[in-house]
């Protein structure tokens, strides 16, 4: 094809050509931005597939590390166990002879008194018949054998088990070695297999009267048996996560626990395993037997007909030859990796505008300095040009004028009508076709009404056509009907164009559909209206809609009701599971309650997890009972989402019209405040408004607007009390406790003002001056040459969740040069309910930095020996509530011997508090108790004062 060049063609094509090349080069750079992107995606969908496999792992490997541990912990306590239980055994003998000799002594020949002894201790049986009392004498001549009758009488000094250690005389020796009595080792028959030894723990203990030695014994592999099975039931219950469970074989591919612990309380028979499951045992069995490690392998689903794969870990424990396999189902993380793969996509989704934006912009660039050239190179041809085509000029702009009206006409995105004076249609341009539907052809010569909708009356024509014929013009927005039926807004104008001597010669309308921009209207209406999640009123259309029912009914005399709704520990749901399944939850919230009440009440969310319900036509105050029952039995059911079985409660406020309000603002302030104290009443339950919640809102508020300024105001004091050495009486360390004296009124108890700053945040500074006072003044005593002891300080929750608080509490402890193992940090067992991950990561850190960590309120919470285990806790405070009646209660004491001996066999520190009398403190040593805190050595002092406990007499 041969190009034509002119003066005026060779300008274009030179543009036209620059065009192309610098569209083709911007795309170019667009496409390859675009292409590392997607091999960005790649990479990223690769790491996070990764790095779920590594979670995977650790979390079967920490639930592992959690069963061994528990076994391990079972198996040390079997000697342990069995001490106990024969040392009780031989103390009810000894008591037993005693009994017997203070009874019949003196009155009875000696003969006489020792065979009554003997056949009061030859009967007695215990250890599921195993165990029986021998009475012997210290030169190893036989008194009483209950198993062999025959020997009795006859010397076993000399007897000896199959290691060639002599029985008797290690029994002699044990008994001698302690006046409390002694344990002594030896293997004898085994009443399992009569033809072996078995190794045998015995007691003895001295009969002083008579010179005896009075003991028992038992087989340790029948109660190493015992704590298996103990362990066994432990992990038949054990589970983690939604479908991770422990299963356990014996050495020789056995099922000890079944995979489902829940579901069987034995293992099936071995009749009723499949091949599949034979063979992954028969795996499973294998790598144990190489060391363990981890597998893959499928099983059957709870379902009887599904079958599932499970990642698992396996491995050995040596002490009782079993293969221990952790596993759960590789399904279980896949929601978790698909919202991280989402994520991603939507990472990359979101640069892509970015990429476009840059291709675009470079080629708008490019494109401008194109036309720039090209209007520079035009310049010069039309200055070469110009007298030549001067009158030529003139000529186009004539006809240029001519062809732009036609332009428009044809062109423009409004509909045009052109009519004669009779209102007939002589032309209409493709936007009006476009917007109406009706061709030329269906027009032509047809009056406008053809487009009337009907939704107009008569009279509004008959004005419209007063302005034009009065005005020569009219303009607004009239609904018409498409050629489908369809009815449209559209915005018109319309001019009338007269003739030379002013008679009208046209009427030409102009038109735009403004569908989109009424539906626009609407949708902005109902953003500023309605909450965007639940889709309710929002706190505006709930205003609004409250002014008109509170007017309502004044004028009809009736009550109304405002009902504010707020979810207990909602923030738990964001914490744990996300924001993403906090929203849905909101949503099944307001969807609920849509359910519950009436067409004519309203159901608004202010925000949050905060709701208001408004009945209206109450007659009397106890009307609204029923409502917020229904709601309260409506929220609370489960919430059923994805694989998450959720439990939720609500806490009501009410307030009544006209009785607790006659405005907006009280009504929604008294029911706020009605809500507060259903949450201090429990939560989950309703209130009603009373007068006298104004006094306790008003002292909240004093409390926390004091809160905010107690610091600066130095109104904060820290007292200390005393933790002494039961059995030295020595001062061993102290507790900070805090307590607030407000310029105004009275000092305010810590259970007041504490919680209140935890819920406003005000606990990180003020716990911060705490910490950073206490060790102010442990320094202090230091540098005065106090004794040195320990400083305790209790810390909250919402402190441990900063990620900061540990180089705090480092910086702290560099300020006043104290060592770490000075300070002990003080929780409860609170902390463990929390779910957030950050609050274990900083008790881990601390005790990695060498400050000690104190369990306060042990045994009165959620006590669990794993968080012993897992947390590392250096201290163990024992509850007031344990102490107070040890002195009466045989349960108390049992409580704090069993706390004290765990504390001992874990190397932890029993602290006792609220220790008021001697009896109490001289109990609490015998128990085993190491240090106690109370009234009897001092109440909390200030600093001034506990300096002269410390201090060295002068």
């Amino acid at each position: 094809m041969k190009l034509a060049i002119t003066d005026q063609s060779l300008p274009r094509y030179h543009l036209l050509g620059t065009l192309i090349v610098v569209l083709t080069l911007a795309l170019t750079l667009g496409g390859s931005f675009m292409w590392m992107a997607q091999g960005e995606h790649l990479q990223v969908i690769q790491r996070l597939e990764k790095s779920f496999e590594v979670k995977k792992q650790e979390r079967l490997r920490t639930e592992m590390a959690a069963a061994i541990g528990y076994l391990d912990f079972v198996h040390s306590r079997t000697e342990a166990v069995l001490k106990n239980a024969l040392q009780d055994k031989v103390s009810m003998a000894i008591q037993t002879a005693q009994g017997i000799y203070a009874r019949e002594h003196g009155r009875r020949p000696e003969g006489e008194v020792k065979r009554l002894i003997i056949e009061a201790l030859r009967h007695q049986r215990f250890f599921d018949g195993r165990g029986y009392f021998f009475v012997d004498d210290q030169q190893g001549t036989c008194i009483l054998l209950p198993i062999a009758p025959a020997l009795e009488g006859s010397s076993l000094w000399d007897n000896r088990d199959d290691r060639g250690h002599y029985i008797m005389r290690g029994l002699v020796d044990a008994a001698r070695s302690d006046p409390a009595g002694g344990l002594s080792r030896y293997r004898w028959y085994s009443p399992d297999d009569p033809r072996k030894m078995s190794d045998k723990l015995a007691f003895v203990r001295l009969f002083e009267p008579y010179g005896w030695v009075i003991g028992t014994g038992d087989y340790l592999y029948k109660w190493e048996e015992m704590r298996l099975r103990e362990g066994l039931d432990r992990l038949r219950a054990w589970s983690f996560g939604d479908t991770g469970r422990f299963m356990v074989m014996d050495d020789e591919g056995r099922m000890l626990t079944p995979l489902h612990g829940a579901d069987a309380e034995r293992p099936p028979l071995e009749s009723a395993v499949t091949p599949q499951e034979k063979a992954t045992r028969q795996r499973l069995l294998s790598l144990g037997r190489a060391g363990g490690g981890m597998a893959e392998f499928p099983w059957p689903g709870r379902a009887s007909d599904s079958q599932e794969t499970r990642s698992a870990l396996v491995e050995v424990y040596a002490p009782w030859k079993i293969i221990v396999v952790a596993s759960l189902v590789n399904d279980e993380m896949q929601a978790a990796l698909a919202s991280e793969k989402d994520s991603a996509a939507a990472a990359l989704r979101a640069r892509m505008p970015q990429f476009i934006g840059m291709t675009v912009v470079a080629a708008a660039l490019a494109l401008g300095a194109s036309l720039l050239f090209s209007r520079w190179m035009s310049s010069l041809f039309r200055a070469y040009h110009a007298r030549i085509d001067a009158h030529t000029r003139t000529l186009e702009k004539q006809a240029g004028e001519l062809r732009l009206a036609g332009h428009v006409f044809e062109s423009s995105r409004e509909g045009i009508i052109i009519t004669d004076p009779e209102t007939r249609i002589l032309a209409v341009n493709p936007a009006f076709t476009a917007i109406t539907g009706f061709s030329s052809d269906d027009v032509l010569g047809r009056s406008p009404g053809v487009l009337r909708s009907g939704y107009h009356a008569p009279d509004f024509y008959e004005s419209m056509w007063s302005s034009i014929r009065d005005t020569g013009s009219w303009s607004g927005e009239i609904y018409n009907r498409r050629k489908d039926g369809h009815v449209y807004p559209e915005q018109i104008s319309i001019s009338t164009v007269h003739g030379p001597d002013g008679e009208v010669r046209h009427y030409v309308g102009t038109f735009l559909d403004i569908s989109e921009r009424k539906e626009a209207e609407i949708r902005i209406r109902h953003l500023a209206e309605f909450d965007t999640l639940t889709q309710l009123p929002n706190r505006a259309l709930l205003t609004d809609r409250l002014s008109q029912a509170i007017a309502l009914a004044r004028r009809s005399g009736d009550k109304l009701a405002v009902l504010f709704i707020d979810l207990d520990r909602f923030k738990n749901i964001n914490d744990s599971l996300g924001h993403a399944m906090g929203d849905r939850i909101l949503q099944e919230v307001a969807a609920r309650l849509c359910l519950i009440v009436r067409e004519s009440d309203t159901v608004s969310r202010l925000g949050g997890d905060e709701f208001v319900v408004l009945v209206t036509g109450l007659e009397h105050a106890g009307n609204a009972m029923p409502t917020a029952q229904k709601i309260l039995a409506s929220l609370g059911r489960p919430y059923q989402l994805d694989d998450h079985e959720l439990q939720l409660t609500p806490s009501i406020g009410i307030a009544i019209y006209p009785d607790n309000g006659s405005d907006n603002e009280s009504l929604l302030k008294n029911a706020d405040a009605a809500m507060y104290h259903a949450k201090s009443s429990g939560r989950n339950n309703f209130q009603f408004f009373t007068p006298e919640l104004n006094q306790w809102v008003t002292d909240r508020l004093r409390i926390e607007n004091g809160l905010r300024h107690a610091l600066e105001r130095e109104e904060m004091q820290i007292h200390y009390q005393p933790q002494v050495d039961l059995g030295s009486g020595r001062i061993v360390g102290c507790e900070a406790l805090l307590r607030w004296y407000p310029a105004e009124g009275g000092p305010i108890p810590p259970d007041r003002f504490i919680p209140v700053a935890e819920e406003t945040g005000l606990i990180h500074p003020i716990g911060l001056w705490v910490l950073d006072e206490a060790c102010r003044q442990l320094a202090q005593w230091d540098a005065e040459g106090a004794a040195e002891i320990r400083m305790a300080v209790n810390v909250a929750v919402p402190q441990l969740r900063r990620h900061t608080f540990v180089e705090q509490v480092a910086a702290i402890l560099a300020r006043h040069r104290l060592a770490s193992g000075r300070l002990e940090i003080e929780v409860t067992e609170s902390v463990f309910l929390d779910p957030d991950a950050q609050i274990r990561e900083t008790l881990h850190n601390l005790t990695d930095m060498g400050v000690k960590l104190s369990l306060d309120d042990f045994g009165t919470g959620y006590s669990s020996l794993s968080y012993l285990k897992n947390f590392r806790f250096d201290v163990l405070k024992i509850d007031r509530s344990f102490v107070s009646e040890l002195a009466r209660s045989h349960d108390d004491m049992t409580l704090v011997r069993a706390i004290s001996s765990i504390a001992r066999d874990m190397s932890l520190i029993t602290v006792a508090e609220g220790i008021e009398s001697e009896e109490q403190q001289r109990i609490l040593n015998e128990l085993g108790c190491n240090l106690g805190q109370g009234y009897l050595f001092s109440r909390p002092i200030p600093a001034s004062e506990f300096r002269r406990l410390v201090m060295p007499a002068s």
